[in-house]
């Protein structure tokens, strides 16, 4: 059994035992109501770690994915307040948004060469001063607290058969289709190859800037999607929608089994991760722990599984570097008889 098959079932076994201690406390926590909420949740970051996955696969890093939601829930809301855009066209557009970022931020890492972390985090800069520059405001030049009332547009956030959340249904469909995508496709194996060694991948033909710019894409493009289902969800969106949203969407994909290194991981782990993520934020809520309690304990979890990440590292090369030592002294014992 792989070390990352060991890993989801430690962290089904840690999700299954959390929530039989979270029941104890408040049997409410197994309500339909509460799972199906629950999952909600999960679908909603896990949308965006979705596309998040591919960047750390690739051995980067977006912290333009707040800035993103925020602007696309904006440009969503100029729209149904100002226009009568058919939902489609608003749909393709709010997408168009983040794929647009996504593309500028591959365009500055790979033509310049400048570190993933600066290129986003700046972008995520302009884009959280844009959604406000962008907001609907009243004469005095205050932001407005747009409703949503097309009926078409609220579809997005709410349930359908046994009371499922489409959010969920998008969430689950999406990490299907990107997980086949990743293991089973060229450009899969090459945004892995890209992330475990660029230079060799250059070497053997692949096109890692065009590889990277896809994949930053893909990111931007999954954030303007969790935009749609949230701000439908909610039924209205603040110009700061999804900013500060990024250590949750991190937590989910570390926890999932992805590597910061690169070259490592899947959507599955971070499908489970999010859910994970949801689970804790839900039992602290249902076992009457303060809020305030949420960040910190998301803090911890990205430390030790970090920390973990690089003790199974280190001890996965020490065994293997014994096996070939073994290896080596028995083809020279074979030689000397």
């Amino acid at each position: 059994m792989s070390h990352h098959a060991v890993r989801r079932l430690i962290l089904v076994g840690l999700m299954l035992a959390l929530s039989a201690l979270i029941t104890v406390i408040n049997p409410v926590f197994l309500s339909s109501g509460n799972l199906l909420k629950l999952l909600q949740e999960a679908a909603q970051t896990g949308i965006v770690a979705v596309g998040f996955t591919f960047v750390m696969i690739t051995a980067g890093i977006d912290m333009s994915i707040g800035g993103v939601v925020a602007v696309t829930s904006m440009v969503c809301i100029n729209f149904l307040h100002y226009t009568k855009v058919p939902i489609p066209v608003l749909v393709f557009l709010s997408l168009f948004v983040g794929a647009l970022t996504g593309l500028v931020n591959g365009f500055f890492i790979t033509k310049y060469k400048l570190p993933e972390f600066i290129v986003t985090l700046a972008t995520r800069s302009i884009l959280a001063g844009l959604a406000l520059v962008i907001a609907v405001k009243d004469s005095l030049g205050f932001v407005q607290n747009v409703y949503i009332q097309n009926d078409s547009y609220l579809w997005f956030g709410t349930s359908g058969l046994f009371g499922i959340y489409r959010t969920t249904v998008a969430f689950l469909i999406l990490g299907v289709g990107a997980q086949i995508f990743l293991k089973h496709t060229r450009t899969g194996t090459n945004i892995y190859a890209t992330g475990a060694n660029p230079t060799a991948a250059r070497l053997t033909g692949i096109d890692t800037d065009r590889t990277t710019i896809g994949v930053y894409m893909f990111s931007g493009i999954c954030a303007s999607l969790a935009a749609v289902f949230i701000s439908s969800r909610m039924m209205t969106a603040m110009p700061e929608l999804g900013l500060g949203s990024e250590m949750d969407v991190i937590a989910s994909v570390v926890i999932g089994g992805t590597a910061f290194s690169g070259g490592v991981g899947d959507v599955w782990g971070t499908m489970l991760g999010s859910l994970f993520l949801a689970l804790i934020k839900n039992g602290i809520l249902k076992t009457g722990i303060s809020p305030w309690i949420q960040p910190i304990a998301i803090g911890g979890i990205i430390v030790v599984t970090v920390i973990v990440d690089v003790w199974q590292k280190k001890l996965r090369e020490h065994l293997e570097a014994r096996a070939k030592l073994k290896r080596l002294s028995a083809e020279r014992g074979r030689d000397a008889a």
